[in-house]
């Protein structure tokens, strides 16, 4: 409610544009919003299948490797000189140095070709033999009985015969040697199958560095190998496997063989994809930091936000436009009617009439303007009015000695017998008393034609008889409300222009019926009549047009008088008014 008060006081072109804004800013944000969420899922998921393609190609290259380790170790199994070397048991020094050269020169062909090897030692309790690639020669003394009291020893031994992998933290048989990663594996007797010593090849982890380089480079994110046992075997972003932090090593516990997920270490959220190899068991995880992705989802946030921002101002601009076409002539409308309130012209202005607002500012102006016409028109009749009644209270000038004075006159009269103008007088008293009427202009149809009659009493004496009066009147109109003074005007003009200027004598028929909703009264004469064609059918002189005004004022434009003449034959005035409530 504290909203919609402000919002219906606002304009309407304001409001326009607001709803139009409102109703195309909705759809852009929630398509926006969508794209973006999209987009960066997109990104996510095509970060994800790289890394996971890359993982699998990995895992292929460690599954070469662990190969390629793997026949090292049964080649030098298979090996006689190796055989030999720690199975001899005899004291003949000539043939233990023959047969530690024979079996350094195996370790020497066979590590010269492979780069990731650090070193290779066999060894038993009698003797023992270590051969470096790449490094020093520097090494512990009497390393089987070293290994031999690890808990990595008793490892291998349960293994029987197949190789185990380990960190060289736990075994480390070269002085001042980098971490390194071990292969171990118990050596047998080819002929009786009895155990005769131990292999240990040393790998060096930037074997993998190598493999790794192009997820690492592509998206800086570092890897790790975890062996089945959830022991790091390898972790591109540091050599010293104790400075992995333990939150990253919570999560890396238990992870399924294979997907992608997201997770938060130390704040800082990272994308990571894990692999796990089918042959070794080996699980190779990714971890990429979200913000180098999110680097291509906040390009893709902008160019959505820009792209928004770009619909949105053409909205709003598009908006401003079919707001400005809509109430321009609401606008005019609204300066049409303030104009019209204060009564000022209203000229030279026309609507367009394209649409309903026009064809309604068009009827305003017609009705406005025919409003003015009827206001000045009751203006003109008020003014008219006042002078009526200003000449009807100059005629009413003291009514009671006008009325003393004719009744004087008629009872002297009555006293000198003089019958014509005793009858004259009060036939012109009786007149003056329906004429005035008290001040009211209604009067009744029946007090309108006795006025009449006394007004051609009165004209009848003066005229010596020179015409016969008929009067014909529909019974039951005679209380019918009418404006007075509408019927005498009319004989009036019968007797003066028309049986007064007759040389013989005249008649004058008055008559008067009902039609529906319409009282019409006629007054024919046979006077000399005249050119109805020539001088109009509209009323003549003033009288005529003061009657036929009062009964458009009061009636309606419907109503009025209508003249019929023919030279020589007379004339005949239609009256027609409607009925008085």
């Amino acid at each position: 409610m504290k909203i919609t008060r402000p919002f219906l006081s606002i304009s309407i072109r304001s409001k326009i544009i607001i709803l139009s804004i409102g109703c195309s800013l909705l759809p852009l944000v929630l398509i926006a919003s969508l794209t973006f969420v999209y987009l960066s899922k997109v990104a996510e998921n095509k970060v994800s299948d790289t890394t996971s393609n890359l993982l699998g190609s990995i895992n292929w290259n460690i599954q070469t490797f662990v190969n390629d380790v793997e026949t090292i170790s049964k080649l030098m199994l298979s090996s006689r000189d190796v055989q030999n070397f720690l199975s001899y048991d005899k004291n003949d020094f000539k043939k233990i140095y023959d047969l530690q050269n024979d079996t350094r020169n195996l370790i020497v062909n066979i590590s010269n070709n492979k780069s990731y090897i650090r070193y290779v030692y066999v060894g038993s309790e009698q003797r023992e033999l270590i051969v470096t690639n790449q490094w020093d020669r520097f090494t512990y003394d009497h390393i089987y009985q070293a290994v031999s009291r690890s808990k990595w020893y008793k490892q291998v031994g349960d293994m029987g015969g197949r190789g185990l992998w380990l960190n060289s933290d736990e075994v480390r048989l070269v002085k001042n040697s980098p971490d390194l990663l071990l292969y171990g594996k118990r050596l047998n007797n080819l002929d009786t199958l009895e155990p005769i010593g131990m292999l240990i090849i040393s790998i060096d982890r930037r074997v993998f560095d190598e493999m790794f380089k192009d997820i690492t480079n592509a998206e800086n994110g570092h890897l790790m190998i975890l062996d089945q046992n959830q022991v790091i075997f390898y972790n591109s972003r540091t050599a010293d496997l104790q400075q992995i932090p333990q939150k990253e090593l919570n999560l890396l516990y238990d992870l399924p063989e294979r997907g992608t997920r997201i997770d938060t270490i130390n704040g800082e959220r990272y994308v990571v994809t894990f692999d796990t190899n089918p042959g070794t068991r080996w699980k190779v995880v990714s971890m990429i930091p979200y913000s180098n992705i999110n680097s291509e989802v906040v390009l893709i946030r902008n160019v959505t936000l820009t792209l928004t921002l770009v619909a949105f101002l053409l909205a709003a601009y598009g908006s401003y436009l079919i707001s400005k076409r809509i109430t321009k002539q609401l606008t005019l409308l609204s300066s049409v009617a303030r104009k019209a309130a204060k009564r000022e012209e209203i000229e030279g202005i026309l609507f367009e009439e394209k649409d309903e607002i026009g064809k309604i500012g068009n009827q305003f102006l017609r009705t406005f303007r025919t409003n003015s016409e009827l206001s000045d028109k009751l203006i003109e009749a008020k003014l008219k009015e006042k002078e009526a009644e200003l000449h009807a209270l100059q005629s009413q000038i003291n009514p009671h000695f006008l009325y003393n004075t004719l009744n004087s006159i008629y009872l002297m009269a009555e006293r000198i017998s003089a019958k014509n103008i005793s009858k004259m007088v009060m036939s012109l008293s009786n007149f003056f008393k329906l004429s005035l009427n008290n001040g009211d202009y209604i009067t009744t149809v029946g007090n309108e034609i006795d006025q009449v009659k006394n007004y051609l009493e009165i004209q009848n004496i003066r005229y010596n008889g020179k015409f016969e009066v008929a009067i014909d009147l529909e019974p039951g109109i005679e209380r019918i409300r009418m404006l007075k003074l509408l019927i005498q005007p009319l004989v009036e003009n019968a007797i003066f222009h028309g049986i007064e200027l007759k040389e013989d004598k005249g008649n004058i028929a008055i008559r008067g019926r009902r039609e529906g909703e319409t009282l019409i009264f006629e007054v024919e004469d046979d006077g000399v009549g005249f050119d109805a064609a020539g001088a109009g059918m509209r009323p003549r002189g003033y009288a005529l047009r003061n009657i036929q005004e009062r009964i458009q004022l009061h009636y309606g434009q419907d109503r009025g008088i209508r003249i019929d003449s023919v030279p020589g034959a007379g004339t005949k005035v239609t009256l027609e008014i409607g009925i008085i409530d």
